[in-house]
């Protein structure tokens, strides 16, 4: 019973429970300067998720200058010097029992009157929120600004949940502005439309591993007995199933890989053993990364590029599907199909391992969650077993999908048949279309070129 109550209880939390917003490698920035006649009040907020707060070395009040430093102030081309009044950091938990990282600091800055400038230097190149608000207390006038007082995120508190809203990237900000006595007063400019409220918090992708689930909540154990291990690597593996099935992973490529082709049931295990080797082998690969070499290996800019390489694995074999089925549909319209059969190499090892390799290639950010949570443990070997689980229940809705294109292939007029309808001697060629298609639009988003699509299933 004990058992069940565990099995019941992680489904209610896996379902429930929430992932940081803007990723687990998101770095989020708030800036909000309130001037007053005698300068500006500075408050600056850092939200870091689990990947960047996992990489902080040293204590947040330690490094609290240096972001500061990094905080360029300007009036009438001239450098001005922040004066930090106070710094407040709080960590909290994240997906996979890691901390995520909330930090606080007030400043201010003594101005006279003119033109002011204002620039983030942290953390350049990370993606996250990035936000700046201009306000100003009474006795002080702002006369025009490239921001206005409109507080979208409410200091990162609030983000949206509507996926097409796009996070603000403003990392500078120019203000005109003089105390009351030396103009009359005027309203402060705002030259960026009102935005609504958002409710607090996006849901999690399904199959994520998120703050407060069964496996963020038994890493963080003492002790884990064998059955509680047994358990996590049954939770492992069914959220790998799970996250299979949300958009991404090359589901659609497989299918039209093999319904076009040849394919066994054996070349669809073949395939699923590569996804899995190269997906627990890229996880472990960037965890490694991520350990040691803090200041070069960016998750974010990683993952991109792994995907824009998967894409075009993925167009190299279907030009080459292309072409060889082009070659025996022309042999066959020729009037020799009666001699002239599908090439035993229609499916080849070296195009398995290269569709393989190109749907396990890029890591899932649940996977690296694991990983790290358990080194961050002292348990490596644990997420090392429990990021095999995972990348295998990955691996076996991937088998399982190339085992019912077989089987619908199977199911089709042999291409050779002499009677059947001249259009079914077209799913192969047309297959390997769709293949390359598919590749040029991963390539495609994973270079940013367009947005990704939820259809890339």
């Amino acid at each position: 019973m004990s058992f069940i109550r565990s099995s019941l209880a992680f489904a209610v939390l896996s379902s429930a429970a929430l992932a940081h917003p803007m990723g687990n490698f998101s770095v989020n920035h708030y800036s909000r300067l309130d001037f007053r006649p005698s300068g500006v009040v500075l408050t600056y907020v850092l939200d870091l998720a689990e990947i960047p707060t996992f990489q902080l070395q040293g204590t947040p009040e330690k490094l609290a200058a240096g972001w500061v430093s990094s905080l360029a102030l300007t009036e009438n081309g001239l450098p001005v010097a922040w004066n930090v009044r106070s710094v407040a950091a709080k960590k909290s938990d994240g997906a996979g029992g890691m901390p995520t990282l909330r930090v606080v600091i007030v400043a201010d800055a003594l101005l006279a009157a003119g033109k002011v400038e204002y620039r983030d230097g942290n953390f350049p190149g990370r993606a996250g929120w990035k936000e700046i608000v201009v306000d100003r207390e009474p006795g002080a006038v702002i006369h025009s600004s490239t921001r206005d007082a409109a507080d979208i995120s409410q200091a990162l508190t609030v983000y949206p949940t509507d996926p097409s809203v796009t996070p603000p990237q403003n990392l500078a900000a120019a203000v005109e502005w003089s105390p009351a006595a030396a103009a009359p007063v005027t309203a402060t400019a705002a030259l960026a439309a009102p935005v609504a409220s958002f409710a607090a918090q996006q849901p999690s992708a399904p199959g994520s591993v998120v703050r407060g689930d069964f496996l963020s909540r038994m890493l963080g154990r003492g002790n884990l007995g064998w059955r509680l291990a047994l358990l996590c690597l049954g939770a492992a593996f069914g959220l790998g199933c799970i996250h299979a099935l949300s958009p991404g992973h090359g589901k659609t490529i497989v299918a039209a890989y093999l319904v076009g082709s040849r394919g066994t049931l054996k070349h669809a295990g073949l395939l699923g053993l590569v996804v899995t080797f190269t997906h627990t082998f890229t996880v472990f690969l960037l965890g490694l990364g991520v350990l040691f070499f803090q200041q070069y290996v960016v998750p974010e800019k990683v993952i991109p590029t792994l995907g824009a390489l998967s894409g075009m694995a993925i167009v190299a074999v279907g030009v080459s599907l292309l072409y060889r089925r082009t070659q025996s549909l022309l042999a066959a319209g020729g009037g020799r199909h009666h001699e002239h059969r599908m090439p035993e190499g229609d499916i080849t090892p070296a195009s398995l391992i290269a569709l393989g390799v190109g749907g396990g290639v890029v890591p899932c950010p649940s996977a690296l969650i694991l990983m790290l949570s358990a080194i961050a443990l002292g348990r490596p070997a644990l997420g090392l077993v429990l990021l095999i689980a995972f990348s295998s229940g990955l691996a076996l809705v991937l088998m399982s999908i190339g085992a019912m294109a077989v089987c619908a292939r199977s199911l089709l007029p042999d291409s050779r048949g002499s009677g059947q309808h001249p259009a079914f001697r077209l799913i192969p060629v047309f297959s390997s279309v769709v293949v390359i298609v598919l590749g040029l639009a991963i390539t495609a988003a994973s270079a940013g070129w367009i947005q990704p699509m939820r259809f890339l299933s």
